[in-house]
């Protein structure tokens, strides 16, 4: 079946799921390619971070038990998709494995493959890549070590992370060196991009980190959505806000028509969360920063890096799939839309801008990694939840923890030891201001744990008192893809105070104390005891 009879603005999410006869029928398996082109299952030992490559990732990825294959999944039907909405749906958001597809149907032809997806979406990512133990019981206990290694990384540091400059080395044994094409030779559509969602104009690169690089800025590394359009032709969706657009904005006003950019397939874990994050912060430092150097420093280790094939870029030599050319930004074509990361529909876009691929070098039989935008979690966070908390702290110490949960954006969460009233909505308040991702920000005391929804929503509920409790603000600047901004650039925003009203704050002159407190002063070992005694059915089920 052809990509384009596949393509309809009517299928639901109902419909896509049926298609879930697509997860009986593509089954679990453990064919591999060949021997070469897939990790093995279980190595002894298991491979340890920094990784260098994404297969070294992968690799570990299925030692500790974190990655599912299957082989046949036809993705013109869209068995992929389903496969991934059914784990989410069953497992939730952050216990969903990393997925391998292989023999893979997709834009009308069978691809060899593999594509996998979600690497990053596990709460145990970040014990593997970070080198932390995985704990048996408590899926966020890696996740809540790694936030808290990052903020000491950063009191170390002054709030700033340490960097380690990539080391240049030859093209020749360069794995993404391996096969080089030029002009006509070049066809990215060889490769299984996929269109994740039967609304999207087409198939898309969405986990390239774009390469653009600026005078003034630097280079910089940004992950944008590249519809692909044709053998050499890709868009790529430079969004509002982002320093992809200033770089085009400032090269117009330098007067030049095109610009360098390159978009790097495949790489190591850290050099996508780079890319995929707020990390470094441009906002707060202006001056030119090297994002590889900034990636090394995370990983503790230098990124090996080789020239671009145009000279114009270092890239990670252990990537997959390096796609170089100019874009046009003068001549805009229409691109779009796209499942974006609220799980709405992107809006298609009037004008966008157009690259044209001159060359192309990847790996023999590259990997491709794709994202199911709005369907799992896509990097890691603990480094930039970190360095929220380290802002926030300077400003107000009282901040205890700061969250902002996958499966609801545009809600943060911000706990605090509270010292005075209406201190919850002064500390908020720059969140709520210049966070363009926090339309609704949620404070709550420090008994209660920011990781928990229903903990938050627990405060919400006892503590929160509407009318005395709440800020709103108007015609704040809108996160791009917000699909609830009336003009898709600002937005209205709200403080939740869900703290203890203290009697200054208008609240009741004392709150009655928790019943679990009470039971834990009266029993303090009882919880102990019985599960030692009935460990079978008292402890959660042992994960690894």
């Amino acid at each position: 079946m052809a990509a384009n009879d596949t393509h309809s603005g009517g299928i639901t999410r109902r419909d896509l799921m049926s298609s879930a006869a697509a997860v009986a029928a593509a089954s679990v398996t453990g064919d591999a390619l060949a021997a070469q082109d897939a990790p093995e299952k279980r190595p002894d030992p298991a491979p340890k971070p920094p990784f260098d490559s994404m297969r070294g990732y992968v690799a570990a990825l299925e030692h500790h038990g974190l990655l599912r294959r299957f082989s046949g999944v036809d993705q013109d039907r869209y068995d992929a998709t389903a496969i991934m909405y059914q784990l989410v749906d069953t497992l939730g958001v952050r216990a969903a494995p990393a997925v391998w597809f292989d023999n893979i149907t997709a834009n009308g032809r069978t691809y060899p493959g593999p594509v996998v997806s979600n690497l990053s979406g596990h709460w145990d990512a970040e014990a593997i890549i970070w080198g932390l133990p995985r704990d048996p019981y408590d899926p966020t206990a890696a996740y809540r070590a790694a936030k808290q290694m990052h903020l000491e990384r950063l009191v170390q540091r002054d709030g700033e992370y340490a960097q380690i400059e990539p080391l240049e080395i030859a093209s020749a044994p360069a794995p993404c060196k391996a096969v080089r094409k030029t002009g006509d030779a070049v066809d990215v559509t060889a490769f299984p991009f996929l269109r994740g969602n039967p609304g999207d104009g087409g198939a898309y690169i969405n986990t390239a980190s774009v390469f653009t690089k600026d005078p003034q800025l630097g280079v910089n590394l940004g992950t944008y959505r590249c519809q692909v359009k044709g053998p050499r032709k890709i868009m790529v969706n430079f969004e509002a806000g982002q320093t992809g657009i200033k770089m085009v904005n400032a090269a117009k006003a330098r007067g030049e028509t095109r610009i360098p950019v390159t978009l790097v397939i495949g790489q190591d874990p850290i050099t996508w969360l780079v890319s995929s994050s707020r990390i470094p912060d441009r906002l707060r430092n202006p001056k030119p920063i090297d994002e590889l150097a900034v990636a090394g420093g995370l990983r503790g280790k230098a990124i090996d890096v080789v020239r671009t094939e145009d000279g114009e870029f270092l890239v990670p030599a252990h990537a997959e799939i390096v796609i170089e050319g100019t874009v046009d930004i003068i001549n805009l074509e229409p691109e779009g839309p796209y499942h974006e990361m609220y799980g709405y529909m992107g809006i298609a876009k009037e004008k966008n801008y157009v690259l044209t691929v001159e060359s192309m070098t990847h790996r023999e039989n590259p990997w491709v990694m794709n994202s199911f935008t709005g369907v799992t979690a896509e990097y890691l966070t603990s480094a930039q939840n970190a360095a929220v908390v380290y802002q926030l702290r300077k400003a107000h110490p009282e901040v205890v923890n700061y969250e902002s949960p996958h499966d609801s954006q545009g809600l943060v969460y911000l706990s605090i030891k509270k010292t005075a009233p209406r201190q919850a909505l002064e500390i908020a308040k720059p969140l709520a201001m210049f966070n363009p991702l926090a339309r609704v920000t949620i404070v709550v005391d420090d008994d209660i744990d920011v990781m928990d929804s229903a903990a938050v929503r627990f405060a919400v509920g006892s503590r929160w008192q509407p009318a005395l409790a709440t800020q709103i603000f108007e015609k704040r600047m809108a996160f791009p893809l917000d699909p609830a901004a009336p003009d898709r650039k600002t937005t209205s925003k709200v403080i939740i105070d869900a703290t203890r009203q203290w009697p200054e704050e208008g609240g009741p002159p004392f709150y009655q104390e928790l019943n679990r407190a009470v039971f834990e002063r009266a029993a303090p070992d009882a919880i102990a005891r019985v599960t030692a005694r009935w460990p079978e059915h008292l402890r959660p089920a042992r994960r690894c």
